[in-house]
């Protein structure tokens, strides 16, 4: 079951992204749920009373079912597909919401919260490759934001609807995010990357025309072709020949890149705000300010900001979004450190509360304009067609470990330095991965994923192919 074939491969490309998108909203209603039930829960009229230890585990338990999905969708992607498995996902989901709705214990809830870790660990390698594929490379980076639009959007949604009603309506609402993403799928075409694959060229062609239209033949030739030459010579992966895969450049470089750029989204303070936001709001802007007004505003600034980021991938190169606001995010994390410093020093000379709010607001702007969209650019972009489900998922596996050490670590690093002594480390560590990043970060706006992938390789594929099909994107080797 296919869209019709006379809607535009534009608007084609815009459902898939709509589709994806659907679903990620519902990861990110998963994610920020504990928001909504761990308060209401607290209630003393509760019927499912809370202990610390259990309100812990229910914030924290989505993290190790992400990191099982994570490493459960390489082999699914490999063999089942990229539209299959999108079915695939919404399953956990959907069963997750429905355990919540009919929770009546403690032990349900953590079950439903780990069906949607592992819905969520998984659709976070399907979702990069999905759009990745799908889309034209002069659309890419900007459907790929989306994605990070969506989670936003996600956790704002469920953070409004669950402060009107229960959290059992508020779940309710949740699941049909989920629903209608499962419904979308049905109409979805397969990725011709993926066909091609599997040496079924003439449905490769097939779908590659419904997503593109008649306008990008090169890029379907040099896909044909590195995926006739790649079949050829294909070898069974086993102990034996894993050595020399993980010693290849275009194997170990993108996965170094992508856990040097997702360690600086998680110590960038993004994910920190939304779980901590009302310590964090009060360490740096003192304790009488009204703290949840001023997470409410940042809420409101970061799905701002990530509406605004899909235009900056649209239009900017990579390397200047990333660079500019990771720069941006240091300065943010030592002007912080010197602004608390300073006041807790009886210095007052800066003690104005629209100093640290301005602070705040611009680590919220570089976080959601580019620090955290570029994460999903390059997940999407960077791995070659051979690797790239083992090698998104295995990224991203390490990336949920940073995700968890981080918020594990922060309240302890917290009491023991303080949250200057906090910021000083961050900001060190976000230095440190501008640094490496400089020399491993390729400019993929506008190439080709196979031109990506032969770049990276030092494969020059233009002389085997019709100079009239030759697109006019750079070939500087990266």
């Amino acid at each position: 079951m296919y869209l019709p074939f006379a809607i535009s491969p534009f608007l084609i490309q815009c459902f898939v992204c709509a589709t994806v998108s659907m679903n990620v909203l519902s990861n990110g209603c998963a994610y920020g749920f504990p928001a909504v039930l761990l308060p209401q829960l607290k209630l003393p009229d509760s019927p499912i009373p809370l202990t610390k230890a259990q309100e812990s585990w229910i914030a924290s338990i989505i993290t190790i079912a992400m990191l099982v999905g994570n490493l459960s969708m390489p082999l699914i992607l490999d063999k089942l597909g990229r539209k299959k498995a999108h079915f695939l996902v919404n399953i956990p989901a959907v069963v997750g919401w429905l355990l919540i709705i009919f929770a009546n214990n403690v032990q349900i809830i953590l079950l439903a919260r780990l069906m949607q870790g592992l819905s969520f660990g998984q659709m976070v390698p399907l979702r990069a490759v999905v759009i990745g594929e799908y889309s034209s490379p002069k659309n890419r980076g900007a459907f790929l934001t989306t994605t990070t639009v969506a989670q936003t959007l996600g956790m704002f949604l469920v953070h409004l609807i669950g402060s009107l009603i229960h959290w059992k309506m508020t779940a309710l609402i949740c699941i049909s995010f989920t629903l209608i993403s499962f419904i979308m799928t049905f109409f979805l075409p397969e990725s011709p990357s993926w066909l091609a694959s599997k040496g079924r060229y003439d449905e490769c062609k097939q779908h590659f025309h419904k997503l593109r239209g008649d306008q990008e033949e090169a890029e379907l030739n040099e896909l044909i072709q590195a995926r006739m030459e790649h079949n050829a010579t294909k070898t069974v992966i086993n102990l034996k020949n894993s050595v020399e895969i993980v010693r290849k450049v275009e194997f170990y470089k993108p996965i170094l890149l992508f856990l040097h750029v997702t360690l600086l989204v998680y110590v960038a303070g993004g994910m920190n705000l939304a779980v901590y936001g009302v310590a964090i709001v009060g360490l740096i802007m003192g304790p009488g300010v009204d703290a949840n007004f001023w997470l409410v505003e940042i809420d409101i600034l970061r799905i701002i900001t990530n509406i605004l980021a899909v235009y900056f991938m649209k239009m900017c190169l990579r390397r200047t979004v990333a660079f500019s606001t990771g720069v941006l995010c240091f300065i943010v994390h030592i002007a912080v450190v010197a602004h608390v410093i300073m006041i807790k020093q009886g210095i007052t000379l800066f003690d104005y509360i629209w100093i640290p709010a301005l602070l705040l607001n611009l680590q919220c702007f570089a976080i959601s304009a580019g620090v955290l969209p570029i994460m999903c650019v390059i997940a999407g972009e960077i791995f070659p067609l051979a690797y790239r489900s083992i090698g998104i998922s295995f990224g991203t596996a390490i990336a949920t470990l940073f995700h968890f050490l981080i918020l594990k670590t922060f309240p302890y690093l917290t009491s023991s330095v303080g949250i200057e002594g906090v910021y000083g480390i961050y900001g060190s560590v976000i230095l440190y991965c501008l640094i490496v990043m400089w020399f491993l970060m390729p400019e993929t706006k506008g190439r080709t994923l196979q031109q990506i992938e032969d770049n990276l390789k030092g494969v020059d594929r233009s002389s085997k192919i019709d100079c009239n099909t030759k697109t006019s994107a750079p070939t500087d080797k990266f």
